[in-house]
């Protein structure tokens, strides 16, 4: 039975945090940086606190491909914790020349196939070859390509994200398999693979001296939709809130389709304890751009942000006052301010190993409060470790 809690509890959910640069977090020596097409260098500074930043940051001018690979020209690191963007060093200044130039050669991909195929030759959990990991708010153009992005009803509406897991396998969440939600948008009609920017098609974007464009995106028809067999959609804990999606055709991968891996069966403490910090991707909702998207808009460009792992306990502690009770294949992370939404239900929670440099699957957007990036409120996913098993009999990866 739905609580009557006055905090109401919202399955399609995407997280919005917000900035939050307390002065005990700057450091005592202010770090210098490059700004594009600029002779002096800027300071690192919290996004919020630069009104050169503020004044480019507008969703308008996000159609340009010059604009936005300046944006994300302008990230920079103010310590280990924090990221910012490079502002000139007196404030009442704007940036000369907010753009980059996009007549530029084509970067070349070469695909290096093995004997076995070319598919053979993309590692899983591999973001690029290029770009490894990367600061900032906006995602690389080839950055996380294992994102999908589910598309419903008539007019083909994004509604979940998911992940990429083999060739022919897309993981996402049960709840945009099947139930109300389901019924409200419409039938799954695609998975949308290789998108960056929805607005554009093939997405291009300034790297260096050359200009990085996508191969486009790929829309592929639903052949199968598998809700994890213990999930009950009116159920309000959402337990086993997972499911599969088999694509009509296998994708032949690259830079910008590749597959995410599983992690270990039961993956342990290394995955799921404190001071663990996880990468959550997608278009969700937010609060990044200064102006123009509304306060219940999706991203047009893919975003991008680390959340910290989120006690069980203090979880389950937190919801239990909200009638909702936490099993086992849930975990929490979040309940930090920080500056962007990036998330739809069903988009991955990831997590870096660096020893093997590659990222793992830790986690699928499950639900959490309908006002996100509360502070102390963390998000639940599902636990993906606790169903390696299952994914993997029934996707047979």
């Amino acid at each position: 039975m739905h609580p009557t809690a006055s905090l109401v509890i919202v399955v399609l959910v995407a997280f919005r945090v917000i900035q939050c640069s307390p002065p005990t977090t700057r450091p005592k020596v202010a770090v210098s940086c490059v700004i594009p097409n600029e002779v002096q260098a800027g300071i690192c500074v919290p996004p919020g606190d630069c009104p050169a930043f503020q004044r480019i940051n507008e969703i308008g001018e996000l159609s340009s491909t010059g604009r936005i690979s300046f944006l994300r020209e302008l990230y920079c690191d103010i310590d280990a914790d924090q990221s910012g963007v490079c502002c000139p060093r007196n404030s009442l200044l704007s940036y000369r020349q907010p753009t980059l130039n996009e007549s530029l050669p084509r970067r070349d991909r070469t695909v290096f196939a093995t004997r076995f195929g070319e598919n053979d030759s993309f590692q899983c959990g591999d973001s690029s070859m290029i770009n490894k990991v990367r600061g900032g708010k906006i995602a690389a153009i080839d950055e996380f390509p294992w994102m999908a992005m589910l598309l419903y009803g008539p007019s083909n509406a994004p509604g979940c994200g998911g992940a990429l897991i083999s060739s022919s396998f897309v993981i996402t969440a049960a709840h945009c398999l099947v139930g109300k939600n389901v019924q409200d948008k419409g039938n799954l009609k695609f998975v949308r693979l290789g998108e960056y920017d929805i607005n554009r098609d093939p997405d291009c974007m300034v790297e260096g001296n050359y200009e990085d464009c996508t191969d486009g995106k790929q829309d592929i028809k639903p052949k199968r939709v598998i809700p994890h067999p213990e999930y009950s959609s009116s159920q309000f804990s959402q337990h086993h809130d997972l499911g599969l999606i088999q694509l009509e055709r296998s994708v032949s991968f690259s830079d910008f389709i590749r597959h995410i891996c599983l992690p270990p069966m039961m993956a342990g403490s290394a995955l799921t304890s404190p001071g663990t910090k996880y990468n959550v991707c997608g278009w969700g909702r937010t609060n990044f751009f200064r102006a123009g998207l509304g306060g219940d808009a999706l991203s047009p460009i893919k975003l991008k942000t680390t959340l910290p792992y989120f006690d069980h306990g203090e979880c389950q502690e937190i919801y239990r006052a909200k009638k909702l009770s936490l099993g086992s294949g849930q975990l929490c992370a979040g309940g930090q301010k920080a500056d962007t939404c990036a998330g739809d239900s069903g988009s991955p929670l990831m997590f870096f190993d660096r020893k093997e440099g590659t990222w793992l699957l830790t986690g699928v957007v499950s639900m959490g409060v309908k006002e996100c990036g509360m502070e102390g409120m963390p998000g639940i996913y599902t636990n993906v470790g606790q169903y390696v098993s299952w994914i993997k009999k029934t996707a047979n990866v």
